[in-house]
């Protein structure tokens, strides 16, 4: 993969990236993996997401 200069993000793209974001909220919300959920929970795993990619984007950047 190669790092390009996105100046917008193409619809096509974004919807894909807002499924992305739903299936993740609606595993938390709909209690099927975890019951009860706080906000504070779904802020931690939020985070947990974020974490990752920015692993994903230093380990990617170090090849």
């Amino acid at each position: 993969m190669e790092e390009r200069d996105v100046k917008g993000i193409p619809p096509y793209r974004m919807g894909q990236l807002a499924k992305a974001a739903a299936d993740i909220s609606e595993k938390l919300m709909s209690g099927k993996l975890v019951w009860g959920t706080t906000y504070q929970e779904c802020e931690i795993v939020v985070e947990l997401v974020a974490e990752a990619i920015k692993k994903g984007k230093n380990a990617y950047r170090r090849k």
